[in-house]
């Protein structure tokens, strides 16, 4: 998928650089002039983004209160997330972000089965005269609004505000015109309290830092209406799925992949210790799926869509494009470490290994994966 509009870098009036000039080009008359030096994505001002924003995403722009902080507080705020080393860069950034990319913007229904879950867990009610708003925090470049886009009915759509830290997904997304908007969980400073109907935290809970969890989880309270759900997910320690990710992600790639993963108490703990209310804790199957027109595509296709999502370069060929034994090889692999008891999954409508099945007139190749998930409530008073 191309961006549907370039992200651009600020650049003089004349239009030789930068991105498209707003009609707000003079500070004195800009009402974010003095967040002109802040760079918030590669490039471009936090005066510039929020320019764009209103001309781009009104209803986004809506929401945004940046004069919530002072200049000073934003500018270190984005100073630290620019020491962060973050694994979604670019590759000249040292990290794997392009590959991911790559294959989201391509291939993003392959991971629809546990996204949706999570989002009806978050929205379990659509519809009506009220449209829901929804911030997918730790978004990326904006895969849940894609798949929920392409899955769900137009007048059950709610408005989904992607967030992450990653200022090449940001920077993806917003160019794909998705609301988006560059800030970590723990610091959501352009928003409000009491601001969202549901918050998912998803595919990248892993990446806070275990000091920073609490803090994390209290700014998604905050933001939240009273009566808001979250949705809060990532993987259990111990379980295959963090076996791939350390066994696998961390020998293979070239960032490596070691995190603090979580256990059942500790996401009970953090959101009973943040005020919330009716938390469930459970398991969610989560895998990959890809369909074609027969067996040898639909095996090929989905290791394929795996050694580019996970920019598993060292498993690939000195020529760098797999071929038949090195996609064997990571069969192999996913085999050894992806797979679970047989039956360990039945409960939650999942199969146990690697699996390529007919499927009316396609074949389904499937991997299953296993999300922990919690679930809970800000309480209405």
């Amino acid at each position: 998928m191309e961006p549907a509009t370039p992200v651009q870098a600020d650049g003089p009036a004349d239009g030789t650089s930068g991105w498209p000039q707003s009609g707000v080009t003079d500070r004195a008359e800009s009402p974010h002039a003095d967040l002109s030096a802040v760079g918030v994505l590669p490039g471009v001002s936090a005066k510039r983004y929020f320019e764009l924003c209103r001309e781009r995403q009104p209803v986004l722009y809506s929401l945004l209160r940046p004069g919530r902080v002072s200049a000073e507080r934003t500018a270190r705020l984005f100073a630290d997330m620019g020491q962060l080393s973050t694994h979604f860069e670019s590759k000249l950034e040292q990290g794997r972000g392009d590959s991911y990319r790559e294959a989201q913007n391509k291939d993003f229904m392959i991971r629809a089965v546990g996204f949706l879950h999570l989002f009806d867990l978050a929205v379990p009610q659509r519809g009506g005269a009220d449209r829901l708003t929804v911030l997918d925090s730790l978004g990326g470049n904006g895969t849940l609004t894609r798949i929920v886009r392409a899955s769900r009915r137009q007048q059950d759509l709610p408005f989904i505000v992607t967030s992450d830290v990653s200022a090449r997904m940001i920077e993806s997304a917003f160019s794909q015109g998705l609301p988006a908007v560059r800030l970590p969980l723990e610091n959501l400073i352009w928003f409000d309290d009491a601001t969202f109907d549901a918050i998912i935290v998803a595919y990248g809970t892993h990446h806070i830092p275990p000091a920073n969890r609490l803090q994390a989880v209290g700014e998604a309270f905050r933001v939240l209406k009273p009566g808001g759900r979250i949705v809060l997910q990532d993987f259990e320690i111990g379980c295959p799925t963090t076996k791939w990710y350390d066994d696998v992600l961390d020998r293979y790639t070239t960032t490596g992949h070691k995190f603090d993963y979580f256990t059942r108490q500790e996401f009970n703990d953090l959101l009973v210790g943040n005020g919330f209310g009716d938390v469930r804790v459970m398991d969610v199957y989560d895998p990959f799926i890809l369909r074609a027109a027969d067996p040898r595509q639909a095996r090929a296709g989905l290791l394929n869509y795996l050694l580019t999502l996970f920019a598993l370069e060292k498993l690939l060929p000195a020529q760098g494009e797999p071929d038949e034994a090195a996609l064997a090889r990571f069969e192999a692999i996913i085999r050894e470490t992806a797979s679970f008891a047989p039956g360990e999954l039945a409960g939650i409508g999942g199969i146990s290994e690697f699996t390529i099945a007919p499927e009316g007139d396609e074949y389904r190749a499937e991997i299953p994966r296993v999300c922990l998930t919690a679930t809970g409530q800000r309480p209405l008073r």
